[in-house]
């Protein structure tokens, strides 16, 4: 029996959201497609699947083996990879988490319009890292890099021994509004996988999936 046909994936797709007051929050512009395709992509390979998704992501593809639950805030995801990684043996980390959240938390109304006010923020915890602290021996941990194609390398390796991944899938800044994908995927033992340039965010998905058991031997 292959590592694949027993593992158990988790996948985080989409973007927390910050509150600012009762109506405000701000976050980033992560759709939560390419997540939602690999979990997909995952289900109908065979893998069972949960999929942690952000309040502003659209539903994916129902599938039996493909079980979704929302988040909203960096917090909330927190408290959900704490609930639900125990019982996975693998986390695609393509959630797009914010750095930082309002000191002191949301205000409990709504700001008035044309009122000044300063924000001070707060960083918020880097939970990849967290939960590779804790992972068990038989768990894998596959983190997302995103940056300028001229020095996204370069950051991915620094995030791969930074974070204690298992792999790292660097893609550029392009990605966020582009239906396709060019992206390497960075493994920890130092073997590296370049997806061919310009696929589909489904293709992209169902190669991950394909790589899953030689990043998870």
């Amino acid at each position: 029996m292959t590592r694949l046909s027993q593992t158990r994936l988790l996948i985080t797709a989409g973007a927390t959201q910050e509150p600012i007051d009762t109506v405000r929050f701000f976050g980033n512009r992560s759709s939560g497609l390419l997540g939602c395709q690999i979990a997909l992509a995952a289900a109908i390979t065979g893998i069972e699947t949960t999929l942690l998704l952000g309040e502003s992501a659209p539903f994916p593809t129902s599938h039996p083996r493909l079980h979704v639950h929302r988040f909203s805030t960096t917090r909330d995801l927190e408290a959900k990879l704490n609930q639900y990684f125990p019982s996975h043996t693998t986390l695609i980390m393509a959630a797009a988490v914010s750095d930082f959240t309002p000191k002191g938390g949301a205000k409990e109304e709504k700001i008035p319009r044309g009122s000044t006010m300063q924000l001070e923020l707060v960083a918020t915890k880097d939970l990849v890292a967290e939960l590779s602290k804790s992972k068990r021996a038989d768990q894998r941990i596959i983190a997302f890099a995103l940056g300028n194609s001229d020095t996204l390398e370069h950051i991915a390796k620094q995030k791969l021994e930074r974070k204690n991944v298992d792999a790292i899938v660097a893609n550029p800044l392009e990605t966020m509004d582009a239906s396709t994908i060019t992206a390497t995927l960075y493994c920890k033992d130092g073997r590296t996988f370049a997806a061919t340039k310009n696929m589909s965010k489904t293709a992209f998905a169902d190669w991950l999936i394909s790589k899953l058991e030689d990043i998870c031997s």
